[in-house]
């Protein structure tokens, strides 16, 4: 499978980060994703980048406030749903490999909200269900790009790489990890998959390699929904950890052309998930 998806030069490109087991929000992408299809017929794509599942289990009365508002992690419901509306628009609907995702087909075992969260996931689904989980994930690309200049990944633009290739040619598997820290040494896909910041020089030379100017990513979350580091990122936050009163999504114009992330428009490409919602 191409670990690079090139999304074309013309259309729509709706974009969310990080639902993290959250069918709610999924539910809120898909709705939008429906309607502007209804608009365009086949001109709008929907682009996850990564950390479909793997979410809290907290009960109501413990929540903690930094978590936004509470949800049951519904990861199985959820990717049932990605993969009926994938099927039913399959050149349109895509997601990208987050860490999470990783740890279902060879990447190290995250631990964020249970002592072996792919274990717990695998127990839940049973063996048939994790097979087709695991033939997903293995489709999912780590980079996709665009020819309006933007680049988008899971984690941050910090990986060092001279050509697209570098990435085509990177293994998922294979690899013996004794500490999830270990992938962080492991070239190309460790810093795609679990960055959470770069340098603008690192950001730069990335993207470029890419024929880019812009990185978009998520991985790491942001109270505010958004933040800008430098000219060449940004930070998207669609769902975990954020209050839905701030959570965004992109709605990005295919044919425009995005240099800086100043380009980038809040109310116009940067787009609240629960309009109704926002604080004044």
């Amino acid at each position: 499978m191409a670990r690079v998806l090139r999304l074309p030069d013309h259309g729509r490109l709706l974009v969310a980060t990080d639902l993290q087991g959250c069918l709610r929000d999924f539910v809120r992408m898909e709705r939008i994703f429906r309607a502007a299809e209804d608009k365009s017929l086949g001109e709008v794509h929907l682009l996850f980048t990564g950390d479909l599942i793997h979410g809290p289990r907290i009960p109501e009365d413990g929540w903690p406030d930094y978590l936004g508002e509470f949800y049951k992690d519904e990861s199985p419901k959820l990717i049932d749903r990605f993969i009926a509306l994938q099927e039913r628009f399959p050149k349109q609907v895509h997601s990208l490999l987050g860490n999470h995702e990783h740890g279902h087909i060879g990447g190290p075992h995250t631990a964020k909200f249970a002592y072996d969260e792919v274990a717990l996931l695998e127990s839940i689904l049973g063996p048939k269900n994790t097979e087709k989980l695991r033939r997903l994930f293995r489709d999912f690309p780590l980079v996709a790009v665009a020819p309006c200049g933007i680049v988008f990944t899971h984690g941050a633009p910090a990986a060092h790489i001279r050509s697209i290739a570098e990435i085509e040619a990177a293994k998922l598997d294979g690899i013996t990890y004794r500490s999830p820290v270990d992938i962080l040494h492991v070239p190309v896909i460790g810093q795609i998959l679990w960055a959470r910041s770069a340098s603008a020089e690192a950001a730069r030379k990335f993207v470029g390699a890419l024929g880019g100017r812009v990185s978009v990513f998520g991985h790491d979350v942001v109270p505010q929904g958004f933040e800008r580091v430098g000219d060449e990122q940004i930070i998207i936050s669609t769902s975990f950890g954020v209050a839905d009163a701030q959570k965004v999504y992109l709605d990005i114009d295919l044919s425009r052309r995005f240099d800086t992330v100043h380009d980038l428009r809040e109310g116009i490409e940067i787009v609240p998930l629960y309009p109704q919602r926002q604080r004044s």
